[in-house]
């Protein structure tokens, strides 16, 4: 079993012409690259996802180049592993003066981490689904109010049976594709975009990058293969664009949240159009934010002339 699907293009050949680059950004969504980063920053993230996989859960034997599972059961292995969360392992990769290097050259300026990531080990499954791509959205859907690229960055061999990331290039030009009208996730429907229209390479490698826009829509595919499936995804924005307020949630009334940022306590105005999210994406209801928000809690939040546009738990 496998996900056929067109491949991807490669764009090596234009790193060191951010011009360039970005005009095919622009065009067609994204950009793919093959083999690009520092060695010793992957190994680092790739040498912690096998710790937890070998030594904490012991779905993988000792000694192994590719996280192969040995069978054992994984019908209760995590979704979003503790033991990565909170590791700090994250804060390292981008700390790394190589990675942020690499970035900066894409896209010819200085970069802003967003701090939002995924870790994920994907387990194998039985069976594949009957929608491959039934995962399918569109990031800035659901991060209103500022800017960002995504990176997904794999860890281990991820090929067509281990699934990996599909993304629809040029669909970005439609615009959000997602049903406004299906609350609480306002899904993309199945017919939005079609099967020919979805991509990947046939392996991704460690040390590879798919950049995309918020507009591109993407999925993650249903891993049918008999290895763990390794990969976190990080964002930057550039100087240029509109960034998020961060910060630790001081004040909360039915009409304004107050944060305790770096530059110091900022105010931002709620109003029945603000998109009171979880981490999923799914909208709660505005009139409960002073019961679903607590002092403390730790928010990103899309802003526009003072008004909150989207506010976004960072943990949960």
């Amino acid at each position: 079993m496998s996900y056929a699907m067109k491949e991807l293009e490669e764009h090596n050949h234009l790193l060191g012409d951010p011009e360039a680059l970005n005009k095919v950004f622009e065009e067609e969504g994204y950009l793919y690259f093959r083999d690009v980063l520092d060695k010793e920053a992957v190994e680092e993230v790739r040498a912690k996802y096998f710790s937890v996989l070998v030594d904490d859960y012991g779905v993988v034997d000792p000694g192994q180049d590719q996280p192969i599972w040995n069978g054992k059961d994984v019908s209760s292995f995590p979704v979003k592993v503790p033991e990565v969360y909170g590791s700090g392992t994250y804060e390292r990769f981008v700390a790394n003066p190589a990675i942020t290097r690499f970035f900066e050259d894409v896209v010819g300026e200085p970069i802003s981490w967003i701090p939002s990531t995924e870790y994920r080990l994907n387990p194998p499954v039985a069976e594949k689904p009957e929608d491959p791509v039934a995962g399918r959205h569109q990031d800035g859907f659901f991060n209103n109010g500022y800017n960002f690229r995504i990176c997904w960055i794999p860890f281990a061999d991820i090929d067509e049976e281990i699934g990996g990331l599909a993304i629809a290039p040029g669909a970005h030009k439609r615009g959000y594709l997602h049903d406004a009208s299906d609350a609480p996730k306002f899904p993309i429907p199945a017919g939005a975009i079609a099967d020919d229209e979805w991509a990947r390479p046939k392996v991704y490698r460690a040390g590879d990058v798919l950049m995309f826009s918020t507009k591109t829509p993407h999925s993650g595919l249903a891993n049918l293969g008999k290895a763990f499936r390794l990969s976190m995804d990080v964002r930057f924005s550039t100087a240029n664009d509109p960034q998020p307020v961060i910060g630790d949630l001081i004040e909360v009334t039915r009409d304004s949240i107050t944060l305790d940022t770096s530059v110091g306590a900022v105010r931002l105005v709620v109003d029945e159009d603000t998109y009171l999210r979880l981490k999923d994406g799914a909208r709660l209801p505005n009139e409960e934010i002073e019961t679903l928000l607590h002092i403390g809690d730790p928010l990103m939040v899309g802003a526009q002339d003072g008004r909150a546009v989207l506010i976004r738990p960072q943990k949960g």
